[in-house]
C-alpha cells in the first residue's frame, strides 16, 4: 500500500454502436485510443442463443451479429491501436470464441445472472471480470461471488451502474460504490448510462473515481446527433476525451487512501514542526527524563514530540549534544514479548485451548503462528497457578515456550509478573482462544506502537479472533495500580480505552483490504466458533506450515454459510463492570 495506487481503467463501450459493420467497429476503437481510453469492449453474442425467435428485437440482434472472421479482424484492429479488448459473452459458443480471440477480460452482463453453465465457464478463465451487480441484492452478490471464487476466476470487480435507456440522474446512485467496496472487500467499477447529451454525464466518472472506483465504462459512438444504435448514453470522442482529463485530474488530486506522505507534504511537514531534541548535553548511558527532551524546529533528522514516551525512561547509547536530536536510535530498543493469556476455565467450552483442531490442540496451532512474528523477543504462556491449569504448563514445556504461572483472578497483575521476569518494557497480548492471530499485525503493531510511543494499541478492522494487542509496561503498571476495582482485569482493553484521558491510545489499521472482516469471528469460546475453525483448518491447514490469514478471510468470503454459523454471537461484558481509575 506505501506505492501508488494503479490508474483507473477507462472503458469505452462500443456495444451495438458498430451497427452489425466490422470497419464501424474497427473505426470505434481507434476513436477510443485516440479519446485515451484504456480498454474497449465489445458485445459478443449469437442472436439464436440470445434471444427467442419471436422476441421483438430479435431481428435487431441478427443484423448486429459479427461472425467470427470479423471479430478476428475487429480484436486485431484493436490491439494495434494499443486498447486491452474485453468483452460481453451471453453464450458458450461466443465465450468460445472470445477465448480463441485472446480477450483479456470478461464482463458479467446482469442476462447471465444466475447461468449455471455460463458463468462457471466464464470464472474458469482465470482473467479479470467485470460482475455488473446492479439489480442484485446482497445475498445474490455474496453468491455470486462465492461462486466465481471456486470456480478460478482472476481478479474481480463489482460493477455498478445499469442501462435505462438512458438511465436517469435519480438512478444512478453513485455512494453504492462506497457501500459495495466496504460490504465486499472488492474493488468497484462504474458504468454510466445517463442521457450522453446531458454534461453531468461527462462528470459522473470521475465522481465514482473519487469515491472509490478502480474501472469506469461509458458508451462512445462517432456522432450522437446521427442517432444511431446505443447513441443515447454515448459520448462523442472529443467528449470522452475531456472525461477522460478529468478522471485523470481526480485521480492526481486523490493521491493514497493511506496517510502516506507525498515528498512536498514531508519537506513541509519537517520543516515546520517541532522535534526532539537534548535539553542539554547528555553522556553516554544516562537515563533520559522529561527534562532531558525539548521540542524544537530542526533542520537535522528527528522525531517528533508524540515519539516522546518511547524516549523517556530508557538509557542513552552515546552521547548527545544540547539542541541534539534525540530518537529511538539514541536509546536502547524496547524489549517486547508475546503473552498468551490462557486458562482452561470456560463456562461455555472448558480446556477450549486444548481442544483438538487438525490433529492437534489449539494452543498449538496459536504457538506456530506466533513464531514466525519477527519483532517479538520472546513468547510467554501466562497462566494460573490454579491445579486445573498444569497442563497448560505441561504444554508450554512440550512446545519448548516459556511459561507463567500468576494470580488466579487479577489478569493484569499476571501479566506484569511475566513482564518483569523477562525484562519486557512492551507485551502483545494474544488470549490462548484465538489460534488466528496474525502474526503479520503483531510485527506492525509493535513497530507503530514504538514509534509513536503509544501506551496501547489495538485494531478492529480484522477478524475478531485475529487481533492482537500491544501495551506498555509502565502504562500496564499504571493502570493496575489506578484501577478503582482491577478484578474485571480479564477484560483488560477497557482499562485503557475507558479512560483515553490517562493513556495515549493508537488504532492501527491494517493496509491490506482484502483483511478488513470485522464482522468474520475467528476466535474460539463456542461449539459454533469450534465449528468454523474446524471448517477453516480442514481445508487450509497442512503439517509444518502456517497458512496466511489471507487464505482464511478468502476462504470465509467464498462460504457465507459458514460465517452465519457464529456470525451472530457478540462478546459481553459483564454488566457493571468497573474500569474506572483513581485520578494521580
Amino acid at each position: 500500500m506505501g506505492s501508488q495506487p494503479e490508474p483507473v481503467i477507462v472503458i469505452a463501450e462500443v456495444a451495438s454502436s458498430h451497427e452489425g459493420q466490422p470497419a464501424l467497429a474497427i473505426e470505434l476503437a481507434q476513436r477510443a485510443a485516440k479519446a485515451s481510453a484504456d480498454a474497449v469492449k465489445f458485445q459478443i453474442f449469437r442472436a439464436a442463443e440470445l434471444v427467442v425467435a419471436h422476441h421483438p428485437k430479435a431481428p435487431s440482434f441478427r443484423e448486429l451479429e459479427l461472425e467470427p472472421a470479423a471479430w478476428k479482424e475487429v480484436v486485431a484492429a484493436a490491439r494495434s491501436a494499443g486498447l486491452r479488448v474485453l468483452a460481453d459473452v451471453y453464450d458458450m459458443p461466443s465465450l468460445e470464441l472470445a477465448e480463441g480471440l485472446g480477450v483479456q477480460g470478461y464482463k458479467l452482463p446482469t442476462t447471465i445472472a444466475g447461468d449455471p453453465v455460463l458463468l462457471p465457464a466464464v470464472a474458469g478463465t482465470g482473467k479479470p471480470l467485470l460482475a455488473a451487480v446492479s439489480g442484485e441484492d446482497e445475498e445474490e452478490i455474496r453468491a455470486l461471488l462465492g461462486l466465481l471464487r471456486e470456480r478460478g476466476a482472476g481478479d474481480i470487480v463489482l460493477h455498478h451502474g445499469f442501462q435505462g435507456f438512458p438511465t436517469q440522474l435519480a438512478d444512478t446512485h453513485l455512494r453504492r460504490l462506497t457501500w459495495l467496496r466496504e460490504r465486499f472487500g472488492c474493488p468497484v467499477g462504474f458504468a454510466d448510462h445517463c442521457p450522453g447529451e446531458m454534461p453531468v454525464s461527462r462528470v459522473l466518472p470521475a465522481a465514482a473515481v473519487a469515491l472509490g472506483a478502480s474501472v469506469v465504462e461509458k458508451h462512445l459512438t462517432l456522432d450522437r446527433g446521427a442517432r444511431g444504435r446505443d447513441w443515447v448514453s454515448a459520448l462523442n470522442e472529443d467528449e470522452f476525451a475531456q472525461m477522460v482529463a478529468w478522471i485523470r485530474e481526480v485521480e492526481a488530486a486523490l493521491g493514497e487512501a493511506r496517510p502516506a506522505l507525498s515528498e512536498a507534504e514531508q519537506r513541509y511537514r519537517d520543516t515546520m514542526r517541532k522535534k526532539v531534541v537534548a535539553r542539554r548535553a547528555l553522556p553516554a548511558r544516562a537515563w533520559v527524563t522529561q527534562g532531558d527532551l525539548a521540542f524544537k524546529r530542526t533542520p537535522d533528522a528527528g522525531v517528533g514530540p508524540e515519539a516522546t514516551g518511547a524516549l523517556v525512561g530508557q538509557k542513552l547509547l552515546r552521547a548527545v549534544g544540547a539542541d541534539e536530536p534525540v530518537t529511538p536510535r539514541e536509546v536502547a530498543r524496547p524489549v517486547a514479548i508475546v503473552l498468551v493469556a490462557v486458562r482452561m476455565k470456560s463456562t461455555r467450552l472448558p480446556g477450549k485451548a486444548l481442544l483438538p483442531l487438525a490433529g492437534k490442540p489449539v494452543l498449538d496451532h496459536l504457538v506456530e503462528r506466533l513464531r514466525t512474528a519477527r519483532r517479538p523477543d520472546g513468547l510467554v504462556i501466562c497462566t494460573s497457578t490454579h491445579p486445573e491449569d498444569q497442563p497448560l504448563l505441561a504444554a508450554a514445556a512440550r512446545l519448548g515456550v516459556a511459561a507463567f504461572a500468576g494470580s488466579e483472578d487479577d489478569v493484569m497483575e499476571r501479566f506484569l509478573g511475566a513482564a518483569a521476569r523477562e525484562r519486557a518494557d512492551v507485551v502483545v497480548r494474544v488470549t490462548g482462544d484465538n489460534p488466528l492471530t496474525d502474526p503479520d499485525a503483531v510485527d506492525e503493531m509493535i513497530r507503530l506502537h514504538c514509534e509513536v510511543g503509544a501506551h496501547y494499541t489495538y485494531t478492529d478492522d480484522l477478524p475478531r479472533g485475529t487481533r492482537p494487542e500491544v501495551i506498555s509496561v509502565a502504562a500496564l503498571r499504571q493502570a493496575h495500580d489506578l484501577a478503582e476495582d482491577p478484578s474485571g482485569s480479564e477484560y483488560m482493553a477497557l482499562y485503557f480505552k475507558d479512560n483515553p484521558e490517562a493513556f495515549r491510545i493508537v488504532r492501527w489499521a491494517t493496509p491490506a483490504a482484502h483483511l478488513r472482516r470485522p464482522a468474520y469471528r475467528l476466535t474460539l469460546d463456542t461449539p459454533e466458533d469450534l465449528e468454523v475453525l474446524r471448517r477453516v483448518y480442514e481445508h487450509l491447514y497442512r503439517e509444518g506450515e502456517v497458512f496466511p490469514l489471507a487464505e482464511a478471510v478468502r476462504l470465509l468470503d467464498g462460504h457465507p454459510d459458514w460465517v452465519a454459523l457464529n456470525g451472530h454471537l457478540v462478546p459481553r461484558v459483564p454488566a457493571g463492570l468497573n474500569t474506572r481509575l483513581r485520578p494521580r
